[in-house]
This record gives C-alpha cells, structure tokens and sequence, in this order.
C-alpha cells in the first residue's frame, strides 16, 4: 500500500491529513550496477602509529539499562533524562526530544540505531529497525524545529509528540496532534542492515549509510538515500580489501567531515581501534588508513563514529564512553596521547549514535524509552 507524502491515509479506522509521510513498501527504483573489488587501499602495516592513550574502556553492561524517568512515569514522559560524566572530560547529555515509541502499533517505533543531524541542527534524520536482529528497516526525517516550537520548550510538554503518534496508532490523532505530527515524515521499510552507519555529506547534501556481513573480504553495500522520499537512489557494492591482501570487513560506522571525505573506524585487536578516511559516491567507495591509530578505543560496543565540524574532531562512540581525535593532527601523523579526550557516563544505557551541527551542538540518540539528548561539554 502507498500513502501520499501530502496526506494521511487511515490504516485502522479514520483519515488523518498531512502528518507521517508513508511513501510506501520497499524501493524498487534503487540503481546498483557499480562495483569496487578494491575498496582499500595498499598500506605498510609496521608504519602505523599507535598513540597511547589514556585507558578509559567502558565494558558493555551485562543487561542494558531503561530510562530512570521512563522507568517511574512510563511512556509520556515530562522530564527530561540527565546525566554527568564520571571520569575523563565533562560533559553533559540531556533530554532534547522523546521520540515516539508507538505509531502504528504498540512499540514499533522503540529501537533507533543511528542518528543525522544537518549543518542547521533544524532536523534529524534517525534509522529504525522493525526488530532487533532482523535487517528491515525504514529512516524518519523530524523537523526539529516545527516540533519544538509547538510542544513550547516547556518540561511539561514533553510528552506531547508520544501522545500525539499513539493517538494516531488508534485513530484518534485530534488537529492539534496532527500538526505536531506533520513534523515527522516516514520513509518506506526496506532492508537496511542494521543502519549504525547513517551519515550525511554536508559537501553534496547526500545521505548515506552502509551494509555489511560483518565478515573480512565479503561485499557489503554503500547506500545513498533520498532526502525527500527517504527511499534508497543508489546502490555501490564494495569489498575493504587491498592488492597486498589485507582484508577487514565492510565498515558498520560511518561519518563525513565538512569537505565531504568519509571515515569509519574498525577495532584493531583486543583494545585498539584504527580509523579509515575516504570518498563515497554512485561512482565507488575508496578508504585509505590513517597511519596512526588510538591504543585504547573508548569502549567494547562499537556503535558509531561522529565528527564534529566546530572543533574538526572524529567522536568514537561506544555505550557510556566517548572518545575524540583532532582531525587535522590525524591526517598529519601528529597526534599525542594528550590530545585524545574521553569522556565516561554510567547511564548504563546503549548509545546508539552520535552527530553534530555546525555550531558544534551534538545529538546522541538512545533506546529503552527512545529519545535525542543534547551532549554538551
């Protein structure tokens, strides 16, 4: 079934007008006719850099944590969720956003895995999984703006947009809900991996992401997503393997920097983690190493990979640790343990990704409830 981006189309009982823009099922318009069998490019493997740095390893909980606020007021929360770093650098995530939870039917909208903010921070982009496990999906665009000027930057309000999709979920989104609703607009569900890796190219204004076996050698996919149908455009498939026979796995992380070069970063034996920049487009992926690599990454999870364009620094994201790198000392071979910063929460909750505006504000989306919080240092 289709539903037009313009207007709502009831799936239970009412028609409700302009709010989720359900483009419909899975794209069948995607190119994916190129292909890059070396995707790596050739390295010398005793002339990488290991910069020692400082050891702040975060293991991931045995159990994940929910929410404290989401534990004692459910799921219409009205305050937000707070919390300090315990060791490392200072810093401060709070609750900017409750995401809807349920919108067609109960929960189906709790498991957000990765997050976009463009340059302005006036929207997100977030992926979704239909279940944990499994590999079909769907991205939501939220127009940041249009929502928090309506829901009036009070506590109280918080909860407004949860009301307002689990109305829509019994078909009974009242106007005012429908013109909170208005600001979110669904894209179709398609295979998408597990979508840690949702980036945009602030350079073209394209958003990608990636797919992978998680296996070395084996071809994942570069994806390129239209930002106005949410629909995947372009498919290219790539292997990270070189010419001297080095192969890793096709990267679930992925970021761009204000010049539109990519990076992702892979775990390099029991505690490093190597960082890799180059170019993706509908021509080919190509990824050199970065010839020095941290000896401590920030923590066991390896959930994203974030750059900031305010201080140019690449965030290593892990649950409840953050690590970053300055970027123009990276490419240079200058970095020194003093110039790595890490910053350690005890939420106990996963952090499912991390992206920043221009002015340096970042967002760092969770589950169990799902919500954007604000990091600031």
């Amino acid at each position: 079934m289709k539903v037009s981006r313009v207007m709502w189309k009831a799936l239970a009982m009412v028609l409700v007008t302009a709010a989720f823009a359900v483009i419909g099922m899975t794209p069948r318009s995607v190119q994916g006719a190129v292909r890059t069998k070396y995707a790596l490019g050739n390295y010398e493997a005793k002339k990488i850099k290991l910069i020692k740095n400082k050891n702040y390893f975060v293991s991931r909980p045995r159990v994940y944590a929910t929410s404290a606020t989401y534990r004692s007021e459910g799921t219409f929360q009205t305050k937000p969720d707070v919390y300090h770093t315990v060791r490392g650098k200072r810093a401060t995530l709070k609750t900017s956003l409750y995401l809807p939870v349920t919108v067609h039917h109960s929960g189906d909208w709790a498991d957000p895995q990765s997050v976009v903010i463009t340059p302005n921070g006036k929207t997100a982009y977030i992926a979704y999984l239909k279940s944990s496990g499994g590999t079909r999906g769907w991205i939501v665009k939220y127009d940041l703006n249009k929502i928090h000027r309506l829901l009036g930057g009070q506590t109280s309000n918080m909860d407004l947009l949860r009301r307002a999709s689990n109305a829509y979920s019994k078909g009974r989104a009242t106007s005012q809900q429908r013109k909170l609703l208005a600001g979110v607009h669904e894209g179709p569900t398609f295979d998408i991996g597990h979508c840690q890796s949702l980036a945009y190219n602030p350079k073209n204004k394209q958003l990608w992401f990636t797919k992978t076996t998680g296996k070395a050698g084996q071809y994942g996919d570069a994806v390129k997503v239209s930002l106005k149908t949410l629909k995947p455009t372009n498919t290219v498939a790539y292997r990270l393997v070189n010419k001297h026979g080095v192969r890793i796995a096709v990267n679930s992380n992925l970021t761009f920097d204000s010049q539109g070069r990519a990076y992702f970063s892979s775990y390099s034996g029991k505690h490093a983690v190597r960082i890799y920049q180059g170019t993706m487009s509908t021509k080919g992926v190509h990824f050199n190493l970065l010839m020095q690599s941290l000896a401590n990454r920030p923590g066991q999870t390896h959930q994203a990979i974030a750059y900031n364009p305010h201080n140019d620094r690449l965030y290593l994201v892990s649950d409840d640790s953050l690590s970053s790198v300055p970027v123009k000392k990276l490419l240079k071979r200058r970095v020194k343990p003093k110039d790595v910063q890490a910053s350690v929460f005890a939420s106990h909750r996963e952090f499912e990704g991390l992206s920043f505006a221009k002015n340096g504000q970042g967002y760092l989306a969770m589950n169990r409830g799902a919500e954007l919080l604000k990091l600031s240092f």
